[in-house]
């Protein structure tokens, strides 16, 4: 019998996912908080703008409040919510999953500990996911970069490659390129170290994701990020092959050596081109006025290198600009780099 997939949070990414999916046959249910939302993909269908194509799939979708009503069993669910709404939204969830049910996260940051609490370790899996997507209206969401690029890394916390996981990465083959990974903690800090360098830079100054590598300010601050993320990985026992794609043992050798750093300088130029023009999801979230999640980024990273001894002092003093962009006492502008100086 085919798997009943339940997409919780069908906005940006959950929405890009969940549609492509459906458009391949899968069993797949829209779960989301957004209203308008709902009743837009319940008219309509969802809308999907990617660079090769726009489609629009007919798929189930529930409000919040409509699921106990239908009392679904779902064998997989994919969870696509910000970071802080994790807890809730697991515990709002676990009564939904089958026998045998697992729970898949493919969010920002590191957050399997927090759903194993809710659901228990054997039920988590965690999916790394490198795609970039947009949402701006109900029932539209956005692909910003190409179906061809790296997608999507699935893998259990345990690092054991189990059916279940090669399973699910041939599922997610609809949505892009998957492959499973047998360290799911290290496909994670790369993908947290990309994120801490670049959402809350492009959040902070307005840029795009491609004018964000392309900047010589943004890229400065960036590799100082990545720096200080590399000594707390170290300390955590964490290994990261790379960042972005980028061997992490240039932008160590990169801190003292011009020659380094100038290759490091442009191999991150030439990263422009691949991750299109779409905005990461915390500037997204800073167009709509809404609570971003630095503070499970470049705020994950600072809480585990004080318990580590680590001073993270670039990535502390980007989470408190952040936070007053976020609050509306500065307004996102480049110039707001020079604060990071020193």
């Amino acid at each position: 019998m085919a798997e009943k997939i339940a997409v919780v949070g069908a906005g940006a990414i959950g929405g890009v996912i969940g549609g492509y999916l459906c458009r391949a046959g899968a069993d797949v249910t829209l779960i989301d908080t957004w209203p308008a939302h709902v009743d837009q993909i319940r008219r309509h269908g969802l809308k999907i703008t990617a660079q090769e194509e726009e489609f629009t799939v007919d798929v189930p979708a529930l409000h919040l409040g409509e699921v106990s009503a239908h009392q679904p069993r779902f064998d997989v669910v994919l969870l696509c919510v910000k970071s802080y709404d994790t807890r809730w939204a697991t515990t709002f969830i676990e009564p939904y999953l089958a026998a045998g049910g697992f729970v898949v996260s493919a969010q920002n940051s590191i957050n399997e500990e927090t759903i194993a609490e809710v659901v228990g370790w054997s039920r988590v899996v965690g999916c790394v996911v490198t795609i970039g997507a947009g949402i701006y209206e109900p029932g539209h969401v956005e692909r910003t970069n190409a179906f061809d690029r790296r997608c999507f890394a699935v893998g259990e916390p345990s690092g054991v490659e189990t059916p279940r996981i090669t399973r699910w990465a041939e599922v997610m083959t609809s949505a892009g390129s998957a492959r499973t990974t047998t360290d799911l903690w290290g496909a994670r800090w790369s993908k947290l170290a990309a994120n801490c360098m670049g959402n809350a830079i492009c959040g902070i100054t307005g840029l795009n994701a491609s004018g964000f590598w392309r900047s010589p300010e943004a890229r400065n601050v960036a590799i100082r990020i990545a720096a200080e993320l590399l000594d707390v990985a170290t300390a955590e026992g964490v290994h990261l092959d790379a960042i972005a794609g980028i061997a992490t043992s240039l932008f160590r050798s990169a801190q003292h050596d011009s020659q380094q750093r100038a290759l490091l300088e442009e191999a991150m130029r030439g990263l422009a081109e691949d991750v299109g023009s779409g905005r990461p999801s915390l500037a997204q979230d800073v167009v709509k006025r809404r609570q971003t999640e630095v503070d499970a980024l470049n705020g994950y990273l600072v809480r585990k290198g004080r318990l580590r001894g680590i001073p993270t002092p670039v990535n502390e003093a980007l989470v408190e600009l952040t936070r007053k962009v976020e609050r509306g006492q500065l307004e996102p502008a480049p110039n707001l780099l020079a604060q990071l100086d020193g």
